[in-house]
């Protein structure tokens, strides 16, 4: 039988950057992103969240309906609902109307 050992809550992992991260800055991974809790020097480890609820860029023109699965644009750094190409975010927590520039994001 495989067993496992307990590690850390999860909320939250160490992230060593290439490149500087500023403080609330947009960490893309492979299948989700995360969000800089600190800011973290290149070569260096900090932390980085892995849940939560954020106010986040969001494509203008789009209309995003609670609930709806969204994405990270890498190309423009914007929250929009194209998978192709793009990183899953989580769920938009909040009716984002076509002309507005911010989605509401539970990322997770």
């Amino acid at each position: 039988m495989a067993t496992a050992t307990y590690v850390q809550k999860g909320y939250q992992i160490d992230y060593t950057p290439a490149e500087g991260v500023a403080w609330g800055q947009v960490i893309p991974f492979a299948d989700c992103i995360g969000v800089a809790a600190e800011t973290i020097i290149a070569g260096e480890t900090g932390a980085v969240s892995l849940v939560g609820v954020y106010e986040l860029p969001a494509a203008s023109g789009v209309e995003i309906k609670t609930g709806e699965k969204v994405y990270w644009n890498k190309t423009n750094s914007n929250i929009d609902k194209t998978a192709e190409g793009g990183v899953p975010a989580g769920l938009c927590v909040m009716d984002k109307a076509a002309s507005g520039t911010v989605a509401v994001v539970k990322i997770g």
